[in-house]
């Protein structure tokens, strides 16, 4: 048994494969990104969620005193059309409160900023 099984060396190109295809996928998107204009749209936020990364269960989690979160928000376009969902910072997160409506500034799937329109 000095040669590997056929089985083992197929799994490792399996894997090579999907990681290639994954950091060509996210270079991609980060270059259309960049790319895309900058858009403003009048939104309502309709969620916010904050999550620790990356998703651990609850025994791994005991043994890690600090963890990375991340933050998502929802916005519903006032105009109609379907919710986006957007990656947010801390900072960003914070400042945003459910129900609240505003315009949201985009660069392709990328959040840039979020100004809250004064209550009448």
């Amino acid at each position: 048994m000095t040669k590997p099984p056929m089985i083992f060396i197929a799994f490792i190109v399996v894997i090579a494969i999907f990681a290639t295809r994954q950091y060509f996928q996210q270079r991609r998107t980060n270059a259309d990104n960049d790319a895309a204009p900058l858009r403003t749209l009048q939104v309502e936020v309709t969620a916010k969620r904050e999550y620790l990364s990356p998703n651990r269960r609850s025994r791994q989690r005991e043994q890690i005193p600090v963890e990375d979160k991340k933050y998502e928000g929802y916005f519903k376009p006032q105009n109609g059309g379907s919710e986006l969902k957007l990656v947010l910072d801390e900072a960003a997160y914070h400042q945003l409160a459910k129900g609240q409506k505003g315009v949201l500034s985009v660069k392709g799937s990328r959040f840039v900023a979020f100004t809250a329109q004064d209550a009448p």
